[in-house]
């Protein structure tokens, strides 16, 4: 009696066990399902293809940036901490304010309302987008940097692709964007 008491209730816990994992399968699937529906969540997971220019567009024109002319123009350097990977890094790289200055469209009382109404489209080589306010981009407004990074701790970027979205004032680097591509400024107007 024992030994059959004893094989029932092994059988009942496989079969208890063989439940959860089939439910925790089908809950993994319904909820990669779910993120797949979701715009920019499908994107997320797409192969990475390293950048090789950036496309930087403001009110209607295009300029495309070689990776030299990106390494040519005046970096900046912060220190932030990678909450992925739970280390402080030292990126360098050109700040958006200064893509503005480049494009025609600099930070001055005459562009300063339209600024405030005005966002960039940051899209990686895999479709990840994001998107950062323009007036947070500016150093003389916000106390934060917002970068195309092209090397972190004096190397350049391997990983990450030539170029990447780097937002010194995120806890968290989701806005950050590898493999860089193209930055759109649109105005809510």
């Amino acid at each position: 009696m024992k030994i059959q008491y004893r094989v029932r209730l092994q059988c009942q816990i496989l079969g208890l066990a063989l439940l959860a994992l089939c439910a925790q399968g089908a809950a993994r699937n319904v909820f990669a399902q779910d993120m797949a529906g979701m715009p920019g969540m499908a994107e997320a997971h797409k192969q990475t293809i390293p950048s090789t220019s950036l496309a930087v567009t403001v009110g209607g024109k295009t300029q495309t940036f070689s990776l030299s002319e990106i390494a040519a123009m005046p970096h900046e350097t912060v220190s932030v901490m990678n909450s992925h990977l739970k280390k402080t890094e030292s990126y360098s790289g050109v700040p958006l304010a200064a893509l503005l200055d480049k494009m025609g469209m600099p930070f001055e009382k005459g562009n300063e309302h339209r600024l405030m109404k005005s966002y960039w489209i940051a899209e990686g080589t895999d479709g990840y987008k994001t998107v950062v306010s323009a007036y947070e981009a500016l150093s003389v407004i916000h106390a934060d940097t917002v970068m195309v990074a092209d090397s972190v701790d004096g190397q350049p970027l391997q990983k990450d692709g030539a170029i990447k979205l780097v937002i010194s004032g995120d806890k968290r680097p989701q806005r950050w964007v590898q493999n860089l591509k193209s930055l759109t400024l649109k105005s809510i107007e």
